[in-house]
């Protein structure tokens, strides 16, 4: 699943939901919390190996800890990252 956005609607949707480059507000709306993912995804490398405790990590220090489970979903379900079948370990999908 892939939405489609300007820059500017990109600059308000952070400007609206983040501070100081973390969320204080999760957006209701898919197309929104993609937007904020993909800003999110910028913080890792192309070809690395994760593991679930470094993405939870990473994840926990940008969004409430009440989100980053279901964020963790939606980075496989909006298919930023890809992973093992255990979800041990998580790389960037390279076709996105």
């Amino acid at each position: 699943m892939k939405y489609q956005y300007t820059s500017q609607e990109k600059e308000k949707i952070i400007s609206n939901f983040m501070e100081q480059g973390k969320v204080v507000k999760v957006p209701a709306k898919e197309k929104k919390k993609y937007i904020l993912l993909d800003e999110f995804v910028n913080r890792f490398e192309e070809g690395k190996i994760y593991t679930d405790k470094e993405i939870n990590f990473e994840l926990l220090t940008m969004y409430p800890v009440e989100e980053y489970v279901e964020q963790r979903r939606y980075l496989i379900t909006f298919g930023f990252f890809e992973r093992t079948n255990d979800g041990s370990q998580y790389w960037l999908n390279p076709k996105k």
